[in-house]
């Protein structure tokens, strides 16, 4: 069944935006401009805006990690084990996420030459980041990318529509702009099977019927990091430090089940115990404090707990396992959290880049 199919004259994107393709593992002037063409839909006068840059301009304030005030973005690289701040942010072998470094001051203030002290243009950055298909800002589709964010206590709009799930995603793109045009098809949301009546809608955000390069790397810190909140189960947990992957399922019972993606390595799992004694610290250092006192709003303190509470809850189940432990995953190179060693399926999932990932 057809759920929407949004014309492509208002879709926000380039000016400069003609074929109507996603250029795969690329990341083009297209996507600077879609973030002046997002601010200057959300500037328009009261005459001149529409319905979907109103509805933008309502959306809550800079709410993903990379746009939190200097005091969360910093207790958030120190939950991970990071170090620095600003420009020298270090979270490599750390927990995830593992990309925390500030998106708005590489990407937008310095890759596309924005101006860090507009506070439009920054939320239009963050909106971009957040809710854009790529290369595209869709109204009706976009609401698919804020039901979720109920979980951290913002305010939703009334007319969201489709909420994230993986393990009960039931719609899909109708048209796959990596291989067509959308300019004469539009933009097309569909059912991927029979929907019974008051059953609800989801979508999912990393194992959609078009995000092939996402499907071995882009789980549950990742989804938090991009969208701003943690999902419910099934997560998907790569602690890359340890080399350690992992499903994470809820059966009928409410019992969490792990399922390892990659064989599990004493080394590994110890690693992963002594980060849990180190986020108990964290806590008992923490957890008592006031945001305001730790220079944060209120909606970065409850997001961070959850994800504190998230990965937390993720490692105790990984160090509890009664798994055999064995070396092999550290033979395996680089490649060793691809479940497929091939080279083909290595170039499938290759993921579009971020401006700063190119340098």
């Amino acid at each position: 069944e057809t759920l929407a199919i949004i014309p492509w004259d208002i879709i926000i994107k380039s000016p400069d935006k003609e074929d109507g393709k996603v250029k795969a593992g690329e990341y083009s002037k297209d996507d600077c401009a879609v973030i002046e063409a997002t601010r200057k839909a959300m500037a328009a006068s009261d005459d001149d805006i529409t319905p979907y840059g109103k509805y933008l301009l309502s959306q809550p304030q800079n709410y993903t990690v990379g746009f939190w005030t200097e005091g969360g973005h910093a207790l958030m690289v120190e939950l991970t084990g990071g170090t620095g701040s600003g420009w020298t942010v270090e979270t490599d072998n750390t927990l995830p996420p593992t990309d925390i470094d500030d998106q708005l001051i590489y990407d937008f203030g310095q890759q596309c030459g924005g101006d860090l002290n507009d506070p439009l243009a920054v939320q239009a950055t963050m909106l971009v980041r957040a809710r854009s298909d790529y290369e595209y800002m869709v109204p009706i589709y976009d609401l698919t990318n804020v039901m979720a964010l109920s979980n951290v206590t913002l305010s939703v709009a009334s007319q969201d529509m489709f909420n994230h799930d993986n393990g009960n995603y039931n719609i899909r793109h109708k048209f796959n702009p990596y291989t067509s045009s959308i300019i004469e098809t539009g933009y097309g949301v569909i059912t991927s099977r029979k929907i019974h009546a008051g059953e609800e809608l989801y979508n999912s955000y990393n194992r959609c019927s078009i995000c092939d390069g996402y499907l071995d790397w882009f789980g549950t810190p990742e989804v938090y990091l991009h969208y701003g909140f943690v999902e419910n189960y099934p997560q998907r947990w790569l602690f890359d430090l340890a080399r350690v992957k992992v499903d994470l399922t809820q059966d009928d019972n409410n019992e969490v089940k792990v399922k390892f993606l990659v064989p599990p390595s004493k080394k590994g799992v110890d690693m992963l115990r002594n980060e849990i004694m180190r986020l108990d610290q964290f806590a008992i250092k923490y957890r008592h404090e006031s945001y305001g006192k730790m220079g944060m709003r209120s909606m970065e303190w409850t997001s961070l707990w959850e994800y504190f509470d998230a990965i937390h809850t993720a490692l105790t189940l990984v160090t509890e396992t009664t798994e055999t432990l064995v070396d092999d995953v550290w033979s395996m190179g680089d490649s060793w959290w691809v479940q497929e060693s091939s080279e083909a399926h290595k170039e499938e999932h290759k993921v579009r880049l971020l401006i700063r990932d190119e340098f």
